[in-house]
């Protein structure tokens, strides 16, 4: 009796885990079955990811289409930064035989010119950047001459150099203005544009005269009005840029630009320019970059201060681009309307007939 109890014991099953109710134990295996038999659920929950995918696509192409999306696209496109890079690389190298051909320009006309447009320089860029344009301009005018042959060489030089930075703003607005007007070919095309960047160097001249004369003006009504010399300088040089601004977005680029348009973006640019003035100033007296490069430090505040010169150029360029395109779009829509009601008023009065 005793071995058939204990063989017994061994054959009983061992179950350590607590009894479930068939319904507990099938609970999640049937809802899922469930869902997977219905097909309201399925269907539902596609809908509304598909809702949600068009919707999401809808903002996408209303973001795409809008003016920002637009504006942010082309700039993008047109990789803005890098041209920009390239123009202040280029100013920089132009910057020697440029402000000597300002400084010939306004000395004839305004004698103190050049101690006025290094301290214009000062209060536009800050003091290191004047020292090194009065440095450069030093080591320019101290260089030796030996002879006429090679004083007319360095003069034709000069020009080609004082040019070259125009030339490469032609470019930059050639492209952000999508130019398709018809170019000349070989020479005739370099010297065009050669004697175009040395009418804008003429004219920089001339404004530079002029912003002396307002400064002058200005300071005579010190006496009579101190708390509004301010504004009036700040209105003035306003004015200033803004000309010069549209006056290179309308004569620069191959394509012709409206002259409402490009005062516009030269009222824009130097609105943006004479706002990120004083940030930039900021910037280049908190980033300590003259001590960091040692005696190169001047010049590379100068650069920075080219190329973000360069980068507001550009960006009023491709609002005044962008705003002429819109107009020329809305003109040609109405040309088009204007001849389909034509057309219809034709056929109606030919039928009438």
């Amino acid at each position: 009796m005793r071995r058939r109890t204990r063989r017994h014991y061994f054959r009983m099953p061992v179950n350590p885990d607590p009894p479930t109710s068939p319904a507990t134990e099938h609970a999640p295996t049937r809802d899922a079955a469930s869902r997977a038999s219905n097909p309201d659920l399925r269907s539902g929950a596609g809908e509304f990811a598909h809702e949600t995918m068009e919707r999401i696509h809808a903002l996408q192409a209303r973001l795409e289409q809008s003016w920002p999306g637009k504006f942010v696209q082309r700039f993008v496109d047109y990789d803005i930064l890098a041209l920009a890079a390239a123009l202040s690389f280029y100013t920089l190298l132009s910057l020697a035989p440029l402000i000597l051909m300002v400084l010939w320009l306004t000395t004839a006309l305004y004698p103190s010119a050049q101690e006025e447009f290094f301290r214009q320089i000062g209060l536009l860029a800050g003091s290191q950047v004047e020292s090194t344009a009065r440095l450069i301009v030093e080591n320019a005018e101290n260089r030796p001459g030996t002879g006429s042959f090679a004083a007319l060489l360095g003069t034709v030089a000069l020009l080609v150099g004082a040019s070259a930075v125009f030339g490469q703003l032609q470019a930059a607005l050639n492209r952000v203005f999508r130019s398709d007007a018809k170019r000349l070919g070989g020479l005739a095309a370099w010297l065009r544009k050669r004697l175009l960047s040395f009418g804008m160097v003429i004219s920089v001249g001339f404004l530079l005269v002029v912003s002396m004369a307002v400064q002058a003006a200005l300071q005579l009504l010190i006496a009579y009005v101190p708390d509004l010399l301010p504004v009036f300088a700040a209105v003035a040089s306003f004015v200033l840029y803004a000309l010069v601004f549209a006056a290179m977005y309308r004569w620069l680029p191959d394509r012709p630009v409206s002259k409402g348009r490009s005062l516009v973006g030269g009222a824009l640019t130097a609105g943006l320019f004479m706002l990120g003035r004083s940030a930039i100033g900021l910037y280049l007296g908190q980033a300590s970059l003259g001590t960091a490069y040692g005696p190169a430090g001047g010049l590379v505040i100068m650069l920075v201060w080219m190329y973000y010169c360069a980068v507001v150029f550009l960006l009023g360029a491709l609002i005044t681009a962008m705003l002429d395109e819109h107009a020329r779009v809305r003109r040609r829509l109405a040309e088009e309307r204007k001849a389909a009601g034509l057309a219809a008023h034709d056929a109606a009065t030919s039928t009438g007939t």
